[in-house]
Formats: C-alpha cells, sequence, structure tokens
C-alpha cells in the first residue's frame, strides 16, 4: 500500500512539475503556490516514502535513531510547508476575488518572499523536536516515526498546544474566512452579471480547485490532530487501535491527492496535463491552456 502511494504521487506531482516546466504561459504568481504544493509533496515521498516502504516490508524499522529524526524532521518540514502554502494559497484566492486593486502588488517576487517566509516557518517547526522541544520517535507500529505521542510529558504537551494553535488553527482560520468572503463575492458577482464571463469563469474554477485542497488537506491532516489532542488530555494507552493507524495513512495519502484534484477541478489545469502526457503536442497550444490572473472584468466593483 505504501509503495503504491509512493509511486502514484510521485508520477502525480512528477507530471504536474513537468507540466508548468513545458508550459510556461501556465506559470502565474499563483500557479507558484501549486507547484510548491507539488514540490513538498515530491519531497515527502523521494526523503520518506523509502524508509517507511522498506520498513513496512521488514515488519520493524530499519534505520535506527539517526534516521528516525531524519524521517520525523522530513515530515514535519514538508507537512508543516504543506499547511503554510494552503492558507497562502487561500490568502491569494481571496486578495484576486475580493481586493482587485491590490493586484498589481502581487507579483512573482512578493510571491517568493512569501514562500521563503513558509519555508523558514516550516523549518523551525520540524527543528524544534530535535532541539528539546517536543521530541521525535516511532509510532507504535514501528515502521515509522513522527512526534513522540506516546510520552506526554509537560515537554510534549507545551509543544503539541502551541503548534496545534500556530501550526493548524490559525492556518485554519485564514482559509476558512477567506472561502466564506470569496463565496460570498461568487454569488453577488453571478447575480450581477446573469451570464459569467469565461475568464470569471476559470477564476472560479482554480477557487473551487482551492477549496477541494483545502478539504482535502483536512481529511489528510485531522486524524494527526485528533490523536495528538487526545494523547493530551488522556493517557496514550487509551487511544483506540485504529487511531494509530488512520493518521499516517492518510497523511501519506495525502501525496496522491493534489494532482488529481488539479486534473478534476480545473480545467485549464487538466487541459496542461493532457498535453504533458500528450507527446505530440506542440507549444503552439500553450495559449488554449494559458491560465490568466484577474479573476473580474477590469469594470466590475472592487468592494
Amino acid at each position: 500500500m505504501i509503495w503504491l502511494l509512493g509511486i502514484l504521487g510521485t508520477i502525480g506531482n512528477g507530471l504536474v512539475l513537468a507540466m508548468f516546466l513545458r508550459f510556461r504561459g501556465l506559470i502565474t504568481p499563483t500557479s507558484l503556490l501549486l507547484i510548491n504544493l507539488a514540490v513538498s509533496d515530491l519531497g515527502l515521498i523521494l526523503l520518506g516514502f523509502p524508509f517507511s516502504a522498506s520498513s513496512s516490508f521488514a515488519g520493524r524499522w530499519l534505520f535506527g535513531e539517526g534516521g528516525c529524526q531524519w524521517y520525523a524532521f522530513m515530515g514535519f518540514l514538508f507537512g508543516s510547508a504543506h499547511i503554510g502554502t494552503l492558507a497562502l494559497l487561500a490568502l491569494d484566492r481571496y486578495l484576486i476575488a475580493c481586493r482587485i486593486s491590490l493586484r498589481g502588488k502581487l507579483t512573482y517576487k512578493r510571491y517568493c518572499q512569501m514562500l521563503s517566509v513558509i519555508w523558514g516557518y516550516a523549518f523551525f517547526w520540524a527543528a524544534m523536536p530535535l532541539l528539546g522541544w517536543g521530541r521525535f520517535g516511532l509510532e507504535p507500529s514501528v515502521t515509522t516515526c513522527t512526534i513522540d505521542w506516546q510520552h506526554n510529558d509537560s515537554n510534549y504537551k507545551s509543544f503539541i498546544l502551541v503548534y496545534f494553535v500556530l501550526g493548524f488553527m490559525v492556518p485554519l482560520v485564514i482559509i476558512s474566512v477567506c472561502y466564506f468572503a470569496i463565496a460570498r463575492r461568487l454569488r453577488r458577482n453571478a447575480k450581477q452579471r446573469g451570464v459569467i464571463h469565461d475568464q470569471w469563469t476559470n477564476e472560479r474554477s482554480i477557487t473551487l480547485m482551492s477549496l477541494v485542497l483545502i478539504i482535502a488537506f483536512l481529511v489528510a491532516w485531522t486524524p494527526y490532530a485528533v490523536l495528538c489532542l487526545w494523547t493530551i488530555f488522556s493517557h496514550p494507552s487509551t487511544v483506540p487501535p485504529f487511531l494509530t493507524l488512520i493518521p499516517p495513512l492518510f497523511a501519506k495519502a495525502s501525496t496522491v491527492f493534489n494532482p488529481f484534484i488539479y486534473f478534476m477541478s480545473n480545467p485549464k489545469l487538466r487541459a496542461g496535463i493532457l498535453a504533458t502526457l500528450c507527446c505530440c503536442c506542440k507549444d503552439a497550444n500553450v495559449e488554449s491552456i494559458e491560465m490568466p490572473d484577474s479573476p473580474v472584468p477590469a469594470n466590475s466593483d472592487t468592494t
């Protein structure tokens, strides 16, 4: 199962990156966030799956304490970067859909700066257990490593509570507020126009894709949040066995979700992925799949 997830995730995310490399017309400031999601997923796969998959076959962890710390660090690093990028993606959709006057400030340079902050934020949280705040350890399956929730001392509890608030709840609030505002904007514009322009329709599909990405994130990472909170307020021995198995499986499956979400939710990206798969496609087709930045016609209001 783990090998299958690794193979599917590598193919899917690799295909997304190949699409953006081949069709440069698809690269916009917003698409930098999608590229970053693919990079974080590929990083989790290539730097983590070989460890967990081979250990699963052996029925035990094969790489010692150092390998355990490396595996858990990489999982935390790329997982936190994933969460931060999704929050930034929601903010991006909000600014483009609801604050058109700021569009000129959403430059490639600004997005690169924000992504640098996201990776710095992710590195901070991944490094803390190595520096003594919290700790990494083997999961009950003894084939993977993560935050050591089986020893719920005050050090563990303080780390988990702070990370739960700043690393999970704050991004979730940002995401929820942004998409609530976007939904109101979409309904209002649909009523005002009656017939929605193709460009606006495309931005709706991008926003829909972003929302589905968020739902996939919640499905993938909420089990870990529930598990960690459970062990804060109850003894680890009270955790049901199924709750110890679901979180790592769902988290690994998250690396497979995103490419399929791109394909199913956004016609422009679907065309790009299909064109990338088609070796005989010509670069002249780039214009037909170019993804515009502007969500509404220029004469629309900006409130």
